[in-house]
């Protein structure tokens, strides 16, 4: 199983649409693939048309205070691909994480149980820098004892300044994380949303500084209509619009972070 963190702390730059797309992207070759919405301000339920959790959620699971059938924290959003929505929980779960001991594992322990269920996880991190986020990330940590679970972090950005900076907070955490509790994360690289050439030499040379920084650029996707479009409809890109720009950029993507999936050609 593969577990992908889509994180930043920075708010604003893309998240939610790279997991829904990413995770439509893996399912499109057959994968069974569980996108699961960390936030509590809960993006990507809205944006996939799930249901907001109630009584079984993923929070009040972590924190021992409910147990039940998979079946009722997940819901099928179409074919392979899966969702677990965000709920009112989510918003009382970090200040609950810190009184509890090995908190950076509750979510790590609970995907590690997945194996055989899902191939792959997708995770919509909220923007910030506290426990969920540092819950998302273990998660993803290297397994020197179970090669059956792998984990990439991927970083979602937009071309200018302020990504820079926001880039530079995040992976300090990143490394603080690694050495407090001697794990070891791997960043898969940097996805640029909503680029536009047109807005001047801000946007390109800010382009131009994730190109040459030594994460790499795993893709670049434009604002296009294609995007808006599917949010308003409540679905995936891949879904609503096959064959755009937008619909072949994860294709590309899934295949960059995942070279044994071959491409999917459209009709």
């Amino acid at each position: 199983m593969r577990i992908y963190a889509i994180a930043n702390q920075k708010g604003g730059v893309g998240k939610t649409v790279d997991t829904i797309n990413l995770a439509a992207g893996l399912a499109e070759h057959g994968r069974r693939v569980l996108a699961i919405d960390w936030d509590p301000q809960g993006h990507l339920t809205e944006a996939i048309g799930a249901q907001l959790a109630t009584d079984a959620s993923l929070a009040r699971a972590l924190l021992g205070q409910w147990s039940g059938e998979l079946a009722d924290l997940v819901q099928q959003v179409d074919g392979g691909l899966f969702v677990i929505p965000t709920s009112d929980d989510m918003f009382l779960l970090e200040p609950q994480m810190y009184g509890r001991s090995g908190r950076e594992y509750l979510l790590s322990r609970f995907l590690d149980a997945l194996v055989g269920i899902f191939d792959d996880v997708v995770i919509d991190c909220p923007p910030s820098l506290g426990a969920l986020n540092d819950n998302a990330l273990v998660a993803t940590r290297r397994r020197s004892d179970n090669d059956r679970v792998q984990g990439k972090i991927v970083i979602p950005v937009q071309a200018e300044d302020s990504s820079i900076r926001a880039l530079r907070l995040f992976l300090r955490q990143i490394t603080t994380l690694q050495e407090a509790l001697r794990i070891e994360l791997e960043v898969a690289g940097l996805v640029v949303n909503l680029y536009d050439g047109r807005k001047g030499r801000i946007a390109t040379s800010t382009l131009e500084a994730f190109q040459a920084h030594p994460l790499g650029v795993l893709g670049v996707f434009k604002d296009l209509k294609e995007v808006r479009e599917a949010w308003r409809l409540r679905t995936t890109v891949i879904a609503h619009a096959p064959d755009s720009e937008t619909a072949n950029g994860f294709r590309a993507l899934v295949a960059r972070l995942d070279p044994d999936l071959t491409s999917v050609v459209t009709s």
